[in-house]
């Protein structure tokens, strides 16, 4: 029981960084610093595959959290 949540943790995980790692960042590199991503970032909305990825990657954490917890009071 332990070794298949031990699996599905490090399944959770991986798919957590894989879900944050393939969104859009919100400005263009450095000219972000200087004003170059302001459209985005002043009323500009998040549209299709970012929108569904930054859910998929909520809904992921907290499933790895869980799993994380019950394994942590599972361990002896």
């Amino acid at each position: 029981m332990i070794t298949t949540l031990i699996v599905i943790d490090v399944v959770l995980g991986l798919a957590v960084m894989a879900a944050i790692l393939l969104q859009t960042g919100y400005s263009a590199g450095i000219s972000g610093a200087f004003g170059g991503g302001s459209q985005q970032a002043y009323g500009g909305k998040k549209r299709g595959v970012d929108e569904l990825l930054e859910r998929v990657a909520l809904v992921l954490a907290i499933l790895f959290a869980v799993v994380t917890l019950i394994l942590a009071r599972l361990w002896r």
